[in-house]
């Protein structure tokens, strides 16, 4: 079919007040962020004298430099959105910084080229590609949105630096990069050779298209168990933009980028259109027993959303844009709070949390960044145009304008399910297409004279002798809908039209705790009830909300989960048949994980970056890997890995699942090597280094999953 554009800022202007207030918040964080500080990393390196420090958080960790990326993409999409003055200053006077930091080679990092070494050697570190990718995407943002010339040098040089390193690889050094993750740096290149057209940075994107990862699920193999999901999701976005360039001449990269997509909705995804536990995928269909506190990193569905727009883009399928749209409602725009704009790092599945968001000047995490991005284009994915269609795949009150064809879109799904489009302008031989969601129970549409309707692959298909002040009356009809879970025959997640639904449960004890490089996360240390009994459904006055109301009387309150900020929730309920069998045995197991979490102490996701760094990962000869089925770390012959562990003040084990000869050491006192090791009474209460060193002369020592502390109860 032919390829569909996607309208942008110049095309089409949001009205919907929920979203203008989203856009204000963000854009006002933006603005209240101190660009020197952002700088202040790429001042150092470059041997600058900086003005202000560096910010705190991640901002002072070897990921720095990451928000500064991000924070030109929002820029340039916050002045495209309006044209305020005050961002455009912002723009240039970064670009302008970057361009005095920028080395004779190119180089341009807010940390010294001596990380990228690091990775060459397999040493720890922490995803500078990633970095790099969030950089080069801030300038090509700034390029295609702002066209402030300077920013046009800027990534010609950085590029080409890119591309010297890159280029100069060997196979065997190509795939020790590729082992550590490197966000999207081939989709960002290919985007710079879209702006450059230099062949090299063509070349230097091929050299991160990771076809050992490709194949296969081109083929249909499900082989995501154990990825980290935000590592997966950009090389899967990445490849596909090649594909965008080469079109049927290499159909590997669409094909690939169809069948992931298909893998990841249909067996490892939540109702929310978010996916991942603890950032990485389980194994298929596996989703019950994986809610947790730390489901749904918000990276993740940013990155899908983009995926799916590009696919709906290249295919015109309408699942795409199904998806892109009800992920928007129910994860993006969850993910702010709506009174005061930070943005949330994960979004339990499990009951009885609460969303936790960044704090604005000290912590500076992946999903700050996205979080920027998110809400500074309020004209994503609403409108995509061929020669002769025009689409419209998400409902907001909106304003579009695209070649000959003007027209308004008035909609409040919080208050009804009427739509209204009035026409100010379209040639007769143009057609205006209106997706059918996926929730719809049933749709009437109100014609003018002269506009013919009819229904083609899940879209309204209008066209006619069209004339200006034309109304069309569209109505999709909601209706309350249960959604399970594929390993649980009693989990169910109620939806409302385009909106999830969550549970209130309450807003006491919204305590957080830290897990990995400063995240914060919510804790439940009360009893939340998220079980009923033969539960009856009433519909309450206000719209998309109801009571689900228990055999024994116990009640909870649902309503669309994106509204919603600090408050205890449950989107998944467990629900029951009274006197069953299987209630009995879930109050049972329910008691069996409660000791077991009461019982755990600190834990390491062996091979995890992020949290093997907020343990103070050492080592050499070691790189991660993450498999089929589990994930860990390698050491080869001579090499070794260490952390600091937290050890409780009470008896305790450590436990550790590894293959192979180690020898272990507790702060220099060696232990019997075994899957499971007494602490010693000395070192109980107080942090202590654990080192693993590989006591083979000749063979591979692996860790896998996690290593962590088991005593008496943590309560």
């Amino acid at each position: 079919m032919q390829r569909l554009r996607m309208l942008g800022h110049d095309s089409v202007v949001v009205r919907d007040p929920f979203i203008a207030h989203s856009f204000e918040l963000e854009t006002a964080y933006l603005l209240s962020l101190e660009v020197d500080r952002l700088l202040a990393g790429f001042r150092e390196t470059a041997g600058l004298p900086s003005p202000a420090s560096r910010y705190g958080g991640w901002e002072s960790t070897e990921i720095q430099g990451h928000t500064l990326g991000h924070y030109l993409t929002a820029m340039a999409q916050a002045w495209a959105t309006s044209n305020d003055s005050r961002i455009m200053a912002r723009i240039a006077e970064t670009v302008d910084v970057l361009q005095c930091c920028q080395r004779e080679d190119g180089y341009l990092f807010a940390s010294p080229d001596e990380l990228f070494d690091r990775v060459e050697r397999k040493e720890p570190v922490w995803v500078p590609w990633y970095t790099m990718h969030k950089l080069v995407s801030g300038l090509v943002a700034v390029c295609n949105l702002t066209a402030y010339e300077p920013a046009f040098d800027v990534l010609h040089r950085l590029a080409d630096w890119i591309a010297d390193r890159a280029l100069g690889w060997s196979e065997e050094l190509r795939l020790t990069v590729l082992s550590v993750e490197y966000g999207g740096m081939n989709g960002c290149m290919y985007d710079v050779f879209a702006i450059t057209g230099d062949e090299r940075h063509k070349l230097a994107a091929h050299q991160f298209d990771e076809l050992a990862l490709f194949e296969p699920l081109a083929d249909g193999k499900d082989i995501l168990n154990g990825l980290h999901a935000n590592t997966t999701i950009p090389k899967i976005l990445g490849g596909l933009r090649r594909g965008a360039l080469v079109g049927d001449a290499e159909p590997l990269y669409l094909r690939c980028a169809e069948s992931f997509w298909d893998m990841v909705i249909s067996h490892h995804t939540y109702i929310s259109g978010g996916n991942s536990e603890w950032e990485h995928f389980g194994l298929p269909d596996v989703l019950d027993a994986e809610r947790t506190a730390c489901n749904c990193e918000t990276c993740n569905t940013h990155n899908m959303i983009k995926l799916s727009d590009l696919l709906f883009s290249l295919t015109g399928k309408k699942k795409y844009a199904d998806y892109s749209s009800w992920a928007f409602v129910n994860t993006i725009l969850s993910s702010q709070n709506h009174e005061t704009g930070m943005t949330t790092y994960f979004q339990p599945m499990d009951s009885g949390f609460f969303k936790v968001y960044s704090r604005p000047y000290d912590q500076f995490w992946c999903c700050t960044g996205t979080g920027m991005e998110n809400f500074t284009k309020p004209w994503e994915g609403i409108a995509f145009a061929s020669d002769d269609v025009l689409y419209i795949n998400r409902f907001l009150s909106a304003d579009i304008d695209c070649e000959g064809i003007s027209l308004s879109v008035d909609t409040d799904w919080l208050s009804g399910d009427a739509m209204t489009l009035t026409v100010g302008s379209c040639p007769a031989e143009r057609s205006i297409a209106l997706r059918i969601p996926c929730w719809a129970a049933e749709h009437d549409i109100t014609l003018p004279d002269g506009i013919s309707c009819r229904e083609e692959n899940g879209y309204l298909m209008l066209s006619g002798g069209w004339e200006s002040g034309m109304v069309i009356g569209v109505r999709f009809a909601m209706e309350l809908r249960r959604h399970g879970l594929p390993d649980s025959s009693t989990a169910v997640a109620f939806s409302y039209g385009p909106f999830m639904l969550s549970a209130d449960m309450g807003t006491q004890q919204l305590d957080t705790d830290i897990t990995g490089v400063d995240v914060t996360v919510p804790t439940r240390k009360m009893a939340v009830r998220d079980y009923l009994i033969d539960p009856q459904v009433i519909a309450d006055d206000r719209h998309a909300c109801f009571t689900l109301r228990s055999a024994d009387d116990f009640e909870l309150k649902l309503a669309p989960h994106y509204l919603k900020n600090q408050v205890r929730y449950g989107i998944y309920l467990h629900c029951f048949e009274s006197g069953s069998a299987a209630l009995e045995e879930y109050l049972a197991e329910l008691e069996r994980a409660q000791d077991i979490m009461r019982r755990q102490h600190d834990i390491i996701p062996i091979g995890n970056d992020q949290y093997e760094l907020a343990h103070g990962v050492r080592g050499e000869k070691t790189d991660p890997f993450a498999n089929g089925s589990s994930r860990g770390r390698n050491i080869s012959p001579g090499g070794y890995v260490s952390y600091t562990l937290s050890v409780p003040e009470q008896s305790c084990v450590l436990r550790l699942n590894y293959c192979g000869e180690a020898e272990i050491d507790l702060d220099g006192m060696t232990l019997t090597a075994s899957s499971e090791m007494s602490v010693p009474a000395e070192y109980l209460g107080r942090d202590a280094r654990i080192t693993i060193r590989n006591a083979s002369d000749s063979q591979t020592l692996t860790l896998r999953d996690e290593l962590y502390i088991e005593g008496e109860s943590n309560e």
